[in-house]
């Protein structure tokens, strides 16, 4: 059955265990994991750069001005958006080289193709997450605001505030890790466990050759 890259975001989104993860294993490409997150990064582009001098202008009663703004910033944001894709597709290309060697070593039986299909997917779900978590801090915060706008000595209201972001925040990181290690868990065929072992021995690694190429330099220099 042949998905599209945005049916299978939506599906990993609204419904990530029941269809989202299963349709992304069977059916995923990295073809389409690069575009749901090239498509997700200009959305957030949108919403973090050039919607805002949108808003704030026309209240400003600046609309013109706003308009050549937004055209000088989405050009600079485009250019950053393909270096920052560049970026991300080294990272991803040899984080994902290393993952499949490492997972190997424990009998996944993987392929560097498709970790790498859901590296890309992970990054699309993540940035789309984060819209959802600032969408969703702007409207838990709205009340308490309005509250504190209000009756600014409330010492209790503050407080309570600060509670329910503080474990909305873990929550929510908690769950969106929990998606993006059971996609990774079902595309290598190990546990939940597992995956998470070679995960952080993946991140060891080039931390530790970097850190021995640092010190072979540190001491040839200093001789």
């Amino acid at each position: 059955m042949e998905t599209k890259w945005y049916s299978d975001i939506w599906q990993l989104i609204v419904a990530p265990f029941k269809r989202g993860i299963p349709q992304i294993v069977e059916h995923g490409s990295c073809r389409k994991g690069f575009y749901a997150t090239v498509a997700m990064a200009l959305v957030s582009l949108v919403f973090s750069d050039i919607l805002p001098i949108i808003v704030s202008t026309i209240f400003a009663d600046k609309l013109d001005g706003a308009l050549t703004i937004v055209a000088a910033l989405f050009g600079g944001g485009i250019l950053n958006l393909v270096l920052g894709l560049l970026f991300t597709f080294i990272g991803i290309a040899i984080y994902s080289a290393i993952f499949s060697w490492v997972a190997n070593k424990f009998d996944a039986n993987t392929t560097y193709e498709s970790v790498l299909k859901i590296m890309w997917y992970e990054q699309a779900y993540n940035q789309i997450m984060g819209l959802v978590y600032f969408i969703g801090f702007l409207l838990l915060s709205l009340p308490f605001l309005l509250l504190l706008g209000s009756n600014p000595d409330s010492t209790v209201g503050s407080i309570v505030w600060i509670i329910i972001i503080i474990f909305a925040t873990i929550a929510f990181a908690v769950y969106t890790f929990w998606v993006c290690l059971t996609l990774l868990s079902r595309q290598i065929n190990k546990s939940h466990l597992a995956t998470f072992g070679i995960s952080i021995i993946t991140s060891l690694i080039p931390i530790i050759v970097l850190g021995i190429l640092i010190g072979m330099i540190a001491l040839a220099t200093s001789r």
